[in-house]
């Protein structure tokens, strides 16, 4: 009878989950010409969140209606002065002037155009750009070209959703949204069961498959398809050896040309797993087909970084104040944990070395004083928040680290700030005596870099 009531228990906590998930359908229609998108969804299975919720879409979408369950056509604050959140301006749906509680289901049509960078570029790119190149265009979640819940309790945004989208585009060859396959356009469905974040790339380019990865927009012959593979296996058994956690998925790997001016050498990534993109660089360039290899040793963590990601930032997923800490500092440290594994300890000694002649006259922000996720710079989250956590496996051990590491990884939905840092150190096996001596010496130092040997 216990056993009974445990299944039914669990059973009843699956379809709960189940319940609360967002459900994404509609069209979305593409003018590669005119950089002009359309989109027409429904969201369901909107979580019950009361009136502490928000929508999101990107700034350079005009709504033209939000409709209920019924099809009936809804007030809506935002329209006018309208606060942003991130890339996204914010919206709530109203009923009698007050936000709409527990709408459940929404019908959003809205419209945008958005710039066409070939020969003049932009000044930035980053995930969070609708990016058109006059050859692909590119929209991960943070773009937030979707309708995008903030969940207001709790500081979160609600990517993660299942989804049944139709894509036209008549001058796309291929089409792809990370959760499916790539399909040849100009008119595509894709659909997912599982909550993933969608990200859309569609243009003219071409597929390359291999057996654990598949390679868009990439020209890269047999021999480097295979090295680049190799590669990523490495790096994904050595995550899989030191966190505990399987690297049991297919990647996805876009690469297309930047839309902001590289200077020479200048390239970046970000993940919308389980795609991984990259700009700047032809991926092919990076092989060393005779010595089977890539033939920059510092490529080695740049892909790493990416991999990683599947850890902080799709096991976990970071949010609240340490947000920045979590999901790009964790992710760099395992970089450069992946590269000493294959090159030796003199590799991370140098990494070290020349970035902390890089940050000799940067001031941290003690982390237990962080009050707003961007108070964590680009600088902090890339560069100086893997000396914190150097710091901390120097003081307790590698084996000790990759399981606080692991710790972080297995406990969920909590919000990341820094009473998450510090339980789930306890909770790992670190003492309080050397909590507070690492939180003495590195947290809440100016500048902790010097301390790394």
């Amino acid at each position: 009878m216990k056993k009974l009531v445990l299944l039914v228990l669990l059973l009843f906590q699956i379809f709960k989950i189940h319940a609360q998930t967002p459900h994404l359908s509609g069209k979305i229609e593409v003018v590669m010409a005119t950089g002009q998108i359309t989109c027409d969804f429904v969201l369901s299975n909107i979580p019950n969140l009361g009136k502490d919720y928000q929508i999101l879409l990107n700034k350079g979408f005009n709504i033209k209606s939000i409709k209920d369950s019924v099809n009936q056509t809804l007030k809506y604050s935002g329209f006018y002065g309208g606060a942003m959140r991130g890339e996204g301006l914010t919206y709530a749906p109203l009923y009698k002037d007050s936000t709409m509680a527990n709408p459940g289901k929404l019908h959003i049509t809205y419209t945008g155009a958005f710039p066409i960078y070939t020969d003049t570029l932009n000044f930035i790119d980053f995930k969070g750009l609708i990016a058109f190149n006059g050859k692909t265009m590119r929209a991960a979640d943070q773009s937030k070209w979707y309708p995008i819940i903030y969940d207001v309790k709790n500081d979160r945004q609600i990517e993660q959703m299942t989804f049944d989208i139709q894509v036209s585009s008549k001058d796309a060859k291929m089409i792809f949204i990370n959760g499916d396959q790539p399909k040849p356009g100009p008119v595509a469905r894709f659909k997912s069961d599982l909550p993933i974040a969608p990200m859309i790339f569609a243009g003219d380019y071409g597929v390359q498959k291999t057996r654990g990865a598949l390679f868009l927009n990439s020209q890269m012959d047999d021999k480097q398809l295979e090295v680049f593979e190799n590669n990523i296996a490495e790096m994904k058994a050595y995550y899989f050896k030191v966190l505990k956690i399987p690297y049991d998925t297919k990647n996805v790997f876009i690469e297309h040309s930047p839309v902001e001016k590289f200077n020479k050498g200048r390239s970046w990534g970000f993940v919308a797993f389980p795609t991984i993109a990259f700009a700047g660089i032809k991926l092919g360039d990076m092989i060393d087909v005779e010595h089977h290899k890539l033939k920059d040793s510092t490529d080695y963590p740049f892909i790493a970084h990416e991999i990683g990601h599947y850890y902080f930032g799709n096991v976990l997923q970071p949010n609240s104040t340490l947000l920045w800490f979590f999901l790009e500092s964790t992710a760099e440290y395992l970089s450069v944990k992946a590269a000493e594994e294959k090159f030796g300890k003199t590799f991370s000694t140098k990494y070290f070395a020349e970035r902390g002649k890089q940050l000799k006259n940067f001031k941290a922000k003690p982390l237990n004083s962080i009050k707003e996720a961007n108070e964590i710079s680009g600088t902090y989250r890339y560069s100086y928040g893997p000396f914190l956590l150097r710091g901390l496996e120097q003081m307790i051990g590698e084996k000790r680290m990759f399981k606080f590491l692991n710790t972080c990884l297995t406990t969920k939905n909590e919000l990341t700030d820094y009473n998450f840092f510090k339980r789930n150190a306890l909770k790992s096996g670190i003492t309080q005596k050397e909590w507070d001596a690492y939180e003495k010496d590195f947290i809440l130092s100016e500048n902790a870099v010097s301390l790394i040997k």
